[in-house]
């Protein structure tokens, strides 16, 4: 008789059915509470906040603005990856996209996907020298960010900016201010209104030339501003709703009349774009050299060269950035101007505590000279013996009727003056070479308080690690990686070989 016929087996069919059935039962109970988890988690989330990097936690006005939004948003981010800004824009909108679902964040990168690119430029009528902006689209209408805005409202140290070796680096960053702010003006609809004075010869806003200003007019619209054609005749004046007057480029003078509503426009807290080509009034005064004096501001009757820093000997491109707001940001960029004329603060301006505060924007190099006649063939002749040298101003900014730096109300005024009007002509919005765009950019906001639209939101502040390593300590830790933690795991593995060996 065999011995293993007496040993039963180990579990019965009856048992064996038994465990296989529990274990059923145990992993379907699995998959109803995961999917239930599931379903609960996804209808009742709450996401915490892990990381240290306060730059991606949303303020409660921001989550107020997105509670109102109701309609979808469409956010488009056209930036190159290398961007420094580039990671907190992107963590930001991730994070506005998680606290409204009704924000729709899609990135495109002009590198990478070139063809994309071109579609979202065309389909919101970007100049083609933009790059590094993020569009909030909400129903048609648009709001473009670009990165020099947001590089404007960043907070620097500048305490030790003299010392040598000493680099200038980013401490605060108002990304949140910024964007909530765009989403705020697409929420309340109604424009801001600008004017366009026509009527004297000036840089058309309707044509589409490379002298036009339709480009111009576009950046407006794109930044929530309705412009509207103004002509000073009879008993017409500036509308109360006016925020902004833009004068560009007259060709011929202006009558007394116009003269005249416009400071009037001005004493009652108005805001001008002044841009003044002395090339397109003939050499000749148009007027408001006379009313911008009365503001501080001295225009040259004149033509400013800068031939070390020109293209063509007839244009400047200028490098030369005062730190005022509307052109800090533009720090080692270049802006192109043609036979620009000389704008700065008048020397004999009253200077007591109550008049126009005036500061240059933009200068020549030390090579700068003015030219104040013209040969008979209509190009500038040049006087050696009179031509003033030396570092001109070319564009000035004004303000009165509040402190500095403080976010102006309605009874102040705010001016910008820019000796030159090609420089936001169609083909400077074409041109990728200058930040042409940028400034203009960066002066509209001045003017109309764009970087103080949502007050309560503080700067995001950036925290910076860093190891400094002396030239041996660096070739400790080279030989610690190329060699040590790969020949002990070589040594480890061998000795394991030799042991199994045995």
């Amino acid at each position: 008789m065999d011995p293993n016929d007496a040993i039963p087996p180990s579990f019965s069919p009856l048992r064996r059915f038994g465990i296989g059935f529990n274990v059923l039962l145990s992993v379907l109970s699995l998959l109803a509470i995961m999917v239930m988890v599931n379903y609960l988690a996804e209808r009742h989330y709450r996401r915490f906040m892990w990381t240290g990097d306060a730059r991606f936690e949303l303020s409660p006005p921001t989550r107020q603005v997105l509670d109102a939004v109701t309609n979808e948003i469409k956010v488009t981010v056209l930036f190159d990856r290398d961007n420094p800004l580039y990671d907190a824009v992107s963590g930001l909108l991730k994070e506005y996209a998680y606290a409204c679902p009704k924000l729709a964040v899609e990135e495109v990168n002009y590198q990478s996907d070139p063809d994309r690119a071109d579609w979202t430029v065309r389909k919101y009528q970007l100049p083609r020298a933009d790059a590094d902006l993020v569009v909030f689209d909400l129903n048609g209408r648009s709001e473009v960010v670009r990165a020099s805005e947001l590089s404007e409202l960043s907070d620097y140290d500048l305490s030790k900016l003299f010392k040598p070796g000493h680099e200038v680096r980013r401490m605060a960053l108002r990304t949140e201010e910024r964007f909530t702010s765009a989403i705020a003006a697409l929420l309340e609809g109604k424009a801001a209104s600008a004017c366009y004075l026509i009527g004297d010869g000036e840089n058309s806003p309707d044509d589409g030339s490379p002298q036009g200003y339709r480009y111009f007019v576009r950046l407006l619209q794109q930044k929530n501003v309705a412009v509207s054609p103004l002509r000073l005749i009879g008993d017409t004046v500036v509308p109360e709703d006016c925020r902004l007057l833009i004068i560009a480029g007259p060709a011929h003078p202006l009558a007394d009349s116009e003269l005249a509503q416009i400071d009037k426009y001005l004493r009652q807290g108005g805001r001008l774009l002044a841009l003044l080509s002395w090339y397109r009034a003939g050499a000749q005064p148009t007027g408001l050299e006379r009313l911008l004096a009365e503001w501080g501001v001295a225009v040259g009757n004149n033509a400013v060269f800068d031939k070390p820093n020109s293209r063509s000997g007839l244009d400047v491109v200028c490098t030369n950035f005062s730190n005022h707001p509307v052109v800090r940001p533009l720090q080692g960029s270049s802006i192109y101007l043609a036979l620009p004329r000389s704008v700065e603060p008048a020397r004999n301006a009253n200077q007591s505590g109550d008049s126009p505060k005036v500061v240059p924007l933009i200068a020549t190099s030390v090579n700068g000279h003015c030219v104040t006649e013209l040969a008979a063939d209509g190009t500038p002749r040049e006087d050696p013996f009179r031509d003033r040298r030396g570092v001109i101003p070319l564009a000035v900014a004004v303000e009165k009727g509040n402190l500095q730096g403080v976010a102006a109300d309605r009874s102040s005024t705010r001016l910008i003056v820019v000796g030159d009007s090609h420089c936001l002509e169609n083909t400077a919005f074409q041109n990728g070479n200058d930040a042409n765009v940028d400034f203009a950019n960066l002066a509209v906001n001045w003017l109309l308080d764009r970087p103080q639209h949502l007050a309560g939101i503080a700067p995001r502040p950036i925290r910076e690690y860093r190891v400094d390593l002396t030239q041996a300590q660096m070739t400790q830790v080279k030989w610690l990686l190329l060699v040590v933690l790969p020949g002990a795991a070589l040594l480890l593995g061998g000795l394991v070989w030799l042991r199994r060996r045995r």
